[in-house]
């Protein structure tokens, strides 16, 4: 088939003016037709004439000549006129048929061709903007011709237009001249377009700077001139027509707009523009790259003092205001804003991220208002540890290791700050908070091990773990970091210390199921159905069984930063899981539609889980692995974890024996989760981790900048505390006689609180079969029976350690332990023999090892044996008393000395001498015997002394009289 070439509106057009000029010819040469007819009539006449009359011959010939003559003068000028005429007729038909084709051939007018797209603006938390993006590759806000300063008003049309108010859209002497110009290639004419066709060149008619055809160019000439005189000037005021011109044009730095360029070099509203600033501005709109000062200061400020120039020239400023105009340094104007580095970026690609998931929108095509999350003294301080240089921050070793920080408020889901990494030069690159998944480590045990153990299995703080050899159910073994074993260990020892074995040991007890039900509560990437016996882990598209290693954080994928810090917020707000976001709300800028995005925040464990889990964690960080997250006045709890190479990638790199791969912190509060991961994004003999510390310091320099929690979390009425006995399982209350390195204060889901007091350190049984035999008058023998508590047996320990399956396979360290425990802090059972000489008054005679005692004294006496640990006293038994009546004892004298005097008085009595020179009672020498107290009694009262030098001392001041001692 053969195809038929459409014709085009200009060639329709073309034949129409053909058509036209054919039909003039065809009138022409009717005319031309006509005159020769009539000279046809007139020579028929003529001869004619001839036929009838006579004439001479010569005569006749000689007028013809003359009539030929005159014809043919008359026949050129009719010719010339007829020519002239035609030609006059062709050009007007021309220039018709030209400015046809230039009303044909212009650009529709459209209104919306005049309408702007403004930029993206993306605002924080508290409605201050973050950043703009350019749509289009336009950064641009619209101003209103009211808005405008009148000196920049000014400046503009004295440089652009100067009589841009007087004429209708063309300056016609100005636009020949250039017209002409630019037929005879002498460029562009030099400022013959007025700032109404600047706008049709720049908006609709859309200026190509490659184009080379003069006639090209001279017919988008008048196409802008007739788009400007018969459709701008006649559908907008002048005010307008600046408006859109201030609005419209680039003006370096990839800002558009009077409004964003004052704000890139002044960092001032637009309003607030000086008058060598706005000249500045007005002189960027023929070269704005060109004479941008952050690139060529010379030339703006040439440019700049051109504008004031023109400024005095049109009147709009006096000498004295264009001199000391121009006499202001540009440099002193500018604001420093030479880059479009955004220190925000980190946040912003995650919120551009979002927007286009949530609305299928490009933030950079779509002019919006988004409302974000972002809490900026968070961010600001996230920044700062990120762009900490090497010699100041010792945690940032060299240029290679990287870091990646999320900060959730806990209560919403709204990620409040991000750390993306380090070095970063621009946007859309890697995000070490939102996109690498690294393993976890030690942090998957609150979400794998203890935290569903809590919930579904009723793992108090308190549930005992042995920390002995063990192994994974297919059969390895699995160790501790330090290679050894703690034996009997609560869940909150094996957290706060990060023990492998009880996390292991945890989630076999927990199962497989309900560990991955948890953890996909919590947002983790655990596919999780719970109508299906088939749970399983997406990782790289490929289904992985979960499996064991996921109890010390052996995740087939890993996480990201953001998603351990949502993770853990489970917790830190009671149980709810809120999915982390970073917007609010979505405004489109085109037409005024709102949509706002609502988070449904989810109970995804009980209260008692979350409880008892957060004062698990805040335990550690004050008496375990804090990771660098204690804060003093604030309730923080931390979780750290830390992943090692394989043996094949150490042997591989040539690794120490101390290299470790990454290195996790999660730190919370009751308001933010902070989750932080520090490492390399690869592994060679340069590029490894050790644990130095590095990774504390990290979070401490982040932590400072998270608001401190000074009240913490409130306990729930589901939840009990109450004091219990170590190593007793099922769990026991402490006994009164419990002691303090015994007792633990622990957390229990209610109904599952211990409610029995445990006996282990329970009083002492009493002795019994108490006897005494007298050997003569004043000396008896006493004789008991005392059977060791059943407790305190090695068979009593072996069989409670054999009881229960909490106690492991390694029965045998625990049963030494408690013996060697019994034996050191306890020791032997002894006795001890007390005179009671009544309730209050008891004097300790001896301690015995043996079930027998030889006592010697006087008169009656009663005895009191009492049992008891050789180094535990506590827990003592009340003991059992018996009376003895034994020989009188002889009584002694009383013999005192006084000073000065050499009588002896046997009674205590009177005396008139200056103290005591000796006392004695038989053979005790009363004077030096620390037990004697001394009262004397006079007009004055009585008084008390311990010691005779006091006595004495007191009697030398006294006068000379009669005192009774």
């Amino acid at each position: 088939m053969r195809k038929v070439k459409r014709r085009s509106a200009i060639d329709k057009f073309n034949d129409k003016i053909n058509d036209k000029i054919e039909d003039i010819n065809d009138k022409i040469h009717d005319g031309f037709d006509n005159i020769k007819n009539k000279h046809k009539n007139t020579d028929n006449k003529n001869n004619k004439k001839k036929n009838v009359k006579k004439v001479n011959k010569k005569t006749t010939h000689n007028k013809n000549s003359k009539n030929i003559s005159k014809k043919k003068k008359r026949s050129f000028w009719k010719k010339l006129v007829t020519f002239i005429l035609i030609m006059g007729i062709l050009g007007v038909l021309a220039v018709t048929a030209f400015l046809g084709y230039i009303v044909l051939t212009a650009p529709k007018f459209n209104e919306n061709d005049l309408k702007f797209q403004e930029q993206t603006i993306i605002y924080d938390l508290n409605g201050n903007i973050i950043t703009t993006l350019a749509i289009q590759n336009e950064k641009r806000e619209i101003i209103g011709y009211d808005e405008l300063p009148q000196v920049l008003v000014d400046a503009i049309i004295a440089t652009e237009d100067s009589r841009f108010f007087q004429h209708n859209g063309v300056d016609l002497f100005r636009f020949m001249k250039a017209m002409v110009m630019q037929l005879l290639g002498q460029g562009d004419a030099g400022g013959a377009s007025t700032l109404t066709m600047q706008t049709v060149k720049n908006m609709i008619t859309k200026k190509d700077e490659q184009e080379t055809d003069r006639i090209k160019k001279v017919i988008r000439k008048f196409q802008d001139v007739y788009l400007s005189v018969f459709k701008i000037e006649k559908k907008y005021s002048k005010e307008e027509i600046l408006e859109i011109y201030v609005n419209d044009n680039y003006l370096g730095g990839g800002y558009y707009g009077v409004k964003e360029a004052s704000k890139y070099y002044f960092g001032k509203d637009v309003s607030e523009l000086t008058l060598p600033e706005a000249a500045l501005i007005a002189g960027l709109f023929q070269l704005p790259d060109g004479n941008n000062p952050y690139k060529n200061i010379e030339g703006a400020n040439r440019r700049r003092n051109l504008v004031l120039l023109y400024m005095y020239n049109h009147g709009y400023i006096t000498e004295e205001e264009k001199e000391l105009a121009k006499k202001i340094p540009v440099e002193s104007l500018l604001v420093g804003n030479n880059n479009n580095e955004n220190t925000y970026q980190g946040y912003i690609d995650v919120v551009l991220d979002e927007v286009q998931e949530l609305t299928g929108n490009n933030p950079y095509k779509v002019p919006m208002k988004i409302y974000t999350t972002m809490e900026r003294s968070i961010q600001d301080g996230i920044n700062k540890v990120f762009a900490c240089e090497k010699k100041d921050c010792w945690f940032w070793k060299n240029d290679t290791v990287q870091g990646g920080v999320a900060v959730v408020n806990v209560n919403t889901g709204a990620i409040a700050a991000v750390g993306a990494g380090r070095n970063k030069t621009g946007a859309r690159q890697w995000n070490y908070a939102t996109q690498a998944k690294k393993q976890p480590g030690s942090m998957a045990k609150p979400l794998f091990d203890y935290g569903p153990g809590i919930e579904y299995n009723n793992f108090s703080s308190y549930t005992l773990f042995n920390d002995e050899p063990w192994n994974y159910t297919n059969g390895p073994a699995v160790g501790n970091w330090d290679g050894k074993f703690e034996g009997l260990i609560t869940t909150r020892r094996a957290l706060q210390i990060s023990r492998n074995v009880p996390a292991l040991k945890a989630f076999q007890i927990v199962g497989g199921k309900n560990s991955q039900k948890f953890a996909y509560s919590l947002g983790l990437d655990v596919s999780y159905n719970s109508s299906s016996e088939n749970y399983r882990v997406i990782a790289s598209g490929v289904d992985n069984a979960i499996n064991e290693a996921y109890a010390i954080g052996g995740v087939a994928e890993g996480f990201t930063p953001l998603e351990i810090a949502s993770a853990y917020s489970g917790f830190a707000s009671g149980g709810y899981y809120t999915k982390p976001h970073s917007i609010i709300k979505v405004e489109y800028r085109d037409t005024g539609e709102i949509v706002e995005f609502k988070y449904n925040k989810e109970r995804v464990m009980k209260d008692s889980t979350a409880y008892i889990m957060n004062n698990i964690l805040e335990s550690a960080v004050t008496s375990g692995f804090n990771g660098g997250a204690r804060v003093a006045g604030s309730h923080v709890a931390a979780k750290t974890g830390t992943t090692n190479y394989d043996e094949a990638t150490m042997k591989k790199h040539h690794l120490p024996s101390y290299a470790v791969n990454d290195l996790w912190t999660v730190a919370y509060t009751s308001k933010y989760s902070i989750a932080l991961w520090y490492g390399y994004e690869g592994v060679s003999a340069s590029t490894y981790n050790v644990s130095d510390g590095a990774k504390d310091s990290f979070m401490a320099s982040v932590i400072k900048y998270i608001p401190k929690d000074t009240v913490g979390w409130r306990m729930p009425s589901s939840v009990v505390a109450v004091e219990v006995e170590k190593e007793t399982w099922p769990a026991k209350l402490a006994s009164k006689y419990t002691p303090a390195d015994m007792r633990t204060n622990e957390y229990f889901v209610r109904g599952t609180q211990p409610t029995e007091t445990s006996d282990r350190f329970a009083k002492i049984s009493d002795i019994e079969n108490l006897k005494s035999t007298k050997i003569d008058t004043n000396t008896v023998k006493l004789t008991w029976d005392y059977n060791t508590p059943e407790i305190l047996t090695e068979e009593y320990i072996t069989k409670y350690f054999t009881s229960s399956s909490v106690f492991g396979r390694d029965t045998k360290k625990l049963i030494n332990n408690r013996l060697e425990y019994n034996k050191k802090n306890l020791g032997n059972i002894v006795f001890e023999i007390y005179n009671q000489i009544d309730e209050e008054n008891t004097t300790l005679l001896d301690t015995v090892t043996d079930t027998t005692y030889t006592y010697n004294g006087y008169g009656e006496v009663n005895l009191l044996v009492v049992a008891r640990h050789e180094k535990y006293k506590a827990n003592a038994s009340d003991g059992i008393k018996i009376s003895l009546k034994l020989a009188e004892e002889v009584p002694k004298e009383l013999k005192v000395t006084l000073k000065g005097s050499s009588s002896i008085i046997t009674d205590i009595g009177t005396y008139k001498e200056n103290g005591f020179k000796s006392i004695t009672y038989g053979d005790i020498d009363v004077i030096n015997s620390a037990t004697i107290q001394y009262q004397v009694t006079a007009s004055t009262g009585t008084t008390t002394y311990s010691s005779v030098t006091e006595l004495e001392t007191y009697i030398n001041s006294l006068p000379a009289g009669t005192y009774k001692i």
